[in-house]
């Protein structure tokens, strides 16, 4: 104990000791943070042996000590207090889109798609876990503590510029030495870069290495995989004079099933599976809701490393739109958003969509998009007043998250909600009652295809998890009981949540171009069991 005493003495009493022993605890802990924010938002999903994990963890950490230490002796006082809340900010960032798509926040990503980011950011920030808040704030608030009372002006300023220079030699020697030679980055098969080597070098090598022409090449590669699981089950078939899908903002299959005061929370939903086709659906989900939509228009698996759309050179021919327009029908697209929200209009435009209706057109037509009720009675108005058939392609996004738009009188369940829950679920009892008024509208023999864009990532609101993270899939016609038709259904695969975007997207396309003259023909149950649209659970037919 004395020794001890005696040391502690000494290093207090040499206050240049204690700043250089401070400097290095501070380096320590701000390099141990980074650390775990790394293996938290990049870790792979695969489990990871001890031993690959002790060297992985090395790796990283000895490339943050380095760079916390070029940091921290660069900057001093307000500068470095700057520098912990800009890495506070990212790691809250990084975390929140790693717990949202699974996955690491790539550069490619970041660069492209921050505009889109930043305009739901409230609703990215709903995600951010109450233990995550809690980590970065305590790391804060101790690190700018031991910034506070290390004694600088002890060491001399000329000393502060080598240990700067020497720590920025260090990294950069570290980073290619390890990155480059002794585990290319470029090799990587097990895990992200991000997790390897840290988010710095992994952003730095992709804006070194990138190359549009092997984007644009995987990109193809992946739009020529098509799927015939479900269209080697479920025949195809005629869909009708009209034909009308609607892509759902953040619609889970479980919030179909689920109920408050015991009561269905989607209720016309609900009454689907006895009239319409029926799927639970993995979806797309990597880089946004954009995949969504391109998965279905061009029946494809989207790259997964950068919105689709943002694509350089890549072909939208044959895609669902020019289909369609092949078989006789007038392709429209809606979309409460803007055009340029994930860069959809170019896009849109070379799909062939004969009209296209973004917010800018809807206020020329006094439609605020982003009321699906508003958006949905624009289209169902449209094709009631159609003389040739229709197919209309519709993007809702009244339901987005953080799920604060609905004003008291449109909350039905909880007219004062408290929790991201139970605002959800006032959502999802809107979106339920605007598309039973939509269905209503439309006209006779006019084919429905509801689906959800992808997961809520809400998680609590039901007890069940067997349709976790899957979406529900709906294909209904207004006059048949299409469910009689659906062979996928007692074959166990519709409801199984093994079918993926691509098998729907693929079965989709198949149905539209069979050409409505070809001969096919409903059973004679399918063509006496007739529907109206105010479903009610428990029965086939419907008035």
């Amino acid at each position: 104990m004395a020794s001890l005493r005696t040391a502690w003495n000494n290093v207090y009493g040499n206050k240049r000791l204690l700043a250089y022993a401070l400097i290095g605890l501070l380096i320590g802990v701000w390099a141990t943070e980074i650390l775990l924010v790394q293996h938290w938002s990049a870790c792979p999903s695969t489990a990871i042996k001890t031993g690959t994990l002790v060297k992985d963890s090395a790796r990283r950490m000895a490339l943050n000590i380095t760079a916390c230490g070029f940091f921290i002796c660069l900057l001093h006082k307000n500068l470095l207090t700057l520098a912990f809340s800009l890495w506070t900010l990212s790691l809250s960032v990084l975390m929140v889109y790693s717990n949202y798509f699974g996955r690491p926040l790539s550069y490619t990503v970041f660069i492209n798609q921050s505009r889109e980011g930043l305009a739901v950011s409230d609703a990215a920030f709903t995600f951010l876990r109450w233990e995550i808040i809690v980590f970065a704030l305590f790391a804060f608030a101790l690190k700018a503590t031991i910034s506070t009372v290390i004694p600088r002006k002890q060491i001399p300023k000329q000393v502060y510029f080598r240990w700067a220079t020497s720590y920025a030699i260090c990294y950069l020697l570290l980073a290619f030495f390890l990155a480059g030679v002794h585990k290319p980055i470029r090799e990587i098969r097990l895990g992200s870069p991000e997790y390897i080597y840290g988010y710095a070098v992994a952003w730095i090598t992709e804006y070194l290495t990138f190359d549009s022409s092997a984007l644009l090449k995987d990109a193809n590669e992946k739009a020529k995989v098509k799927s015939d699981v479900l269209v080697n089950i479920d025949s195809a078939f005629p869909l009708g004079k009209h034909v009308v899908v609607v892509q759902v903002e953040s619609l889970d299959y479980l919030a179909v099933e689920s109920t408050v005061r015991n009561k269905f929370v989607m209720p016309f939903l609900k009454s689907l599976h006895e009239i319409a086709m029926t799927y639970s659906v993995k979806p797309f989900h990597k880089t946004g809701s954009c995949e969504a939509d391109f998965s279905l228009l061009m029946s494809a698996t989207p790259i997964g490393s950068l919105n689709p759309f943002q694509v350089p050179g890549f072909s939208y021919e044959q895609s669902l739109a020019q289909v369609a327009s092949q078989q006789g029908y007038r392709s429209i697209a809606f979309h409460g958003n803007t055009g340029s929200f994930f860069q959809r209009r170019n896009a849109y435009e070379q799909m062939g969509f004969d009209e296209i209706f973004f917010s800018e057109e809807l206020a020329n037509h006094q439609i605020a998009g982003e009321w699906d009720e508003e958006l949905l009675a624009f289209s169902a108005k449209t094709l009631r007043a159609a003389k040739d058939s229709q197919f209309h392609f519709i993007i809702t996004i009244t339901s987005h998250a953080p799920f604060k738009k609905l004003p008291i009188e449109k909350r039905e369940l909880y007219k004062h909600p408290v929790t991201i829950q139970e605002r959800y679920l006032n959502n999802m009892r809107y979106v339920d009652r605007t598309l039973k008024s939509y269905v209503k509208q439309l006209p006779e023999d006019t084919t429905v295809v509801i689906y959800g864009d992808h997961e809520s990532n809400v998680r609590g609101y039901t007890s069940s998890d067997t349709h976790q993270d899957r979406v529900p899939w709906f294909i209904l016609q207004k006059g048949r009981a299409l469910s009689h038709f659906q062979r996928s259904q007692k074959k166990g695969l519709a409801l199984s949540g093994n079918l993926n975007q691509l098998d729907m997207a693929c079965y989709l396309r198949d149905c539209i171009s069979v050409a409505q003259q070809n001969g096919f023909q409903f059973s004679s149950k399918d063509r006496s069991e007739r529907i109206a649209v105010e479903p009610r659970v428990g029965s086939t037919t419907i008035r």
